[in-house]
């Protein structure tokens, strides 16, 4: 797709995730940042893209821990069709909720947000390639998903059902993180292992999206009208194999 007038259901689907990533407000620099994002928000909705480019740019500098605006960065990019921009950006916003989350800050933890990123731009360029809003990425989603794929890797068991009963479903792990029961929630679990090869990169990632976009049910959750946000994490063990688990929900009481 080429910049400049946004169709309305993705220049909505923009507009909208730049106050929605799931991440409070209190960074410094945060409050600026936040009415920059609003102001980019109104700016998109009236067509001016690069206008509202400059924005959240700016809000990125201002408050470069607070995911929104790289989450709002990634899907502008995306919608340039810069590729790489838009990862860079989704990797981002991914690497700050794995940071906030516990997650050592080193080269794996740095792998694995640009992983899952690579995740949210394929989900993403499936959808807008077929005239569907893109979805937008969000911090409480993507630790949903992250302690499922957590889960696995630790309990060794690959699935949709938790051997935790609290956990058994994945509106049951949504739940335990955002304190309500989801609108519509929709799952996919990957896993790969190549012992004693170290299965976890790039492009055996890139390979398991494609398995399950070759998958009905798997490729369906993915081209699903009704979510409005994604969330993807991924563990890895010591030996390289990993665990994917990507949540499509629609946010709200």
């Amino acid at each position: 797709m080429n910049a400049g007038r946004w169709r309305p259901a993705t220049a909505w689907a923009v507009a909208a995730a730049l106050l929605s990533a799931g991440a409070p407000v209190a960074a410094q620099g945060t409050r600026e940042a936040e009415q920059m994002l609003a102001d980019a928000s109104l700016l998109l909705r009236n067509g001016d893209e690069a206008a509202a480019l400059s924005k959240i740019e700016r809000a990125a500098e201002l408050a470069p821990t607070w995911p929104p605006p790289h989450a709002s960065l990634g899907l502008l990019y995306q919608h340039q069709s810069q590729r790489e921009a838009a990862i860079e950006e989704y990797a981002r916003f991914q690497l700050l909720g794995l940071l906030d989350g516990g997650a050592e800050d080193c080269r794996l933890t740095r792998e694995i947000a640009e992983a899952e990123a690579l995740l949210v731009y394929l989900s993403n360029h499936e959808r807008m390639k077929r005239g569907l809003p893109p979805l937008r990425p969000h911090v409480k989603l993507s630790a949903v998903a992250r302690g499922h794929s957590r889960e696995m890797c630790e309990k060794r068991y690959f699935g949709h059902g938790s051997p935790d009963p609290k956990r058994r479903s994945p509106a049951d792990r949504f739940e335990i993180v955002f304190g309500y029961r989801p609108r519509c929630i929709a799952e996919n679990v990957a896993r790969r292992a190549w012992r004693p090869i170290w299965a976890f990169n790039l492009a055996n990632v890139r390979e398991s999206h494609e398995d399950l976009m070759t998958s009905t049910g798997h490729r369906e959750a993915i081209l699903w009208e009704r979510p409005d946000h994604i969330g993807v994490g991924i563990a890895v063990d010591e030996n390289g194999d990993y665990w994917v688990t990507e949540n499509f929900a629609l946010l709200g009481r």
